[in-house]
């Protein structure tokens, strides 16, 4: 798996290789505007997954997810999100089971 130092490099290089769309937190789901579509976790298949920590604070920890929509494949994006204490409990549940998903393989 690639390394990279920062979450904007991963980002511009995950572009660059066809992850264009943008899915964002909506409670339990993720939402892409470009295509409209909300999915839950166990709707996306997750292809990578990087982690970034803030280096003196802990709020600026971040994962980032390449992922593929399970219900229309050729939708590939990013998913962005915060983790550790102060995350919101929708959506560190959302997180943990994208996670265990990745766990599990």
């Amino acid at each position: 798996m690639l390394t990279y130092d920062t979450l904007t490099e991963a980002l511009n290089d995950l572009r660059q290789r066809g992850y264009g769309l943008d899915y964002n937190l909506t409670g339990a789901q993720a939402y892409c505007a470009e295509v409209k579509e909300y999915l839950g976790p166990d709707e996306l298949t997750i292809k990578e997954v990087y982690r970034f920590e803030g280096d003196s604070n802990p709020d600026d920890n971040m994962v980032l997810y390449a992922l593929e929509s399970r219900k229309t494949p050729a939708n590939k994006g990013v998913l962005v999100a915060a983790y550790g204490p102060d995350v919101e409990a929708e959506a560190a549940t959302f997180i943990q089971r994208l996670d265990t998903k990745l766990a599990s393989g």
